[in-house]
């Protein structure tokens, strides 16, 4: 049973869900087609209104993907790498001489 203060990370499986997070954020994109055609609502209160939500919501879209597909992937890859570094150290670090009742092999 894993240790609650342990940490266990297939690295592979983590590196392609961290791809898949990435691939599919890079997916989703609007269309710039409804940016184009929001000149119509203009003559409206309710129209430019409904226009600048509609920019906003293309403004935040967009910055929220590249969130999604560079700076997440980036620090999380950040964090598989440190743990890889991590655990070379500490791998290093333990002497591997065993100890048994009848003393050092």
């Amino acid at each position: 049973m894993q240790d609650a203060n342990g940490v266990y990370m297939d690295t592979r499986v983590f590196t392609e869900i961290v791809d898949e997070v990435r691939d599919t954020a890079n997916m989703c994109e609007f269309s710039e087609e409804p940016l184009s055609k929001i000149s119509a609502w203009e003559g409206t209160n309710s129209g430019h209104y409904m226009n600048k939500i509609l920019e906003q919501v293309y403004m935040l879209a967009s910055m929220y993907r590249q969130e999604a597909t560079e700076t997440l992937p980036n620090g999380l890859f950040t964090l598989r790498d440190t743990l890889i570094e991590q655990d070379k150290i500490i791998a290093g670090s333990i002497d591997g001489q065993v100890i048994t009742n009848g003393g050092r092999q």
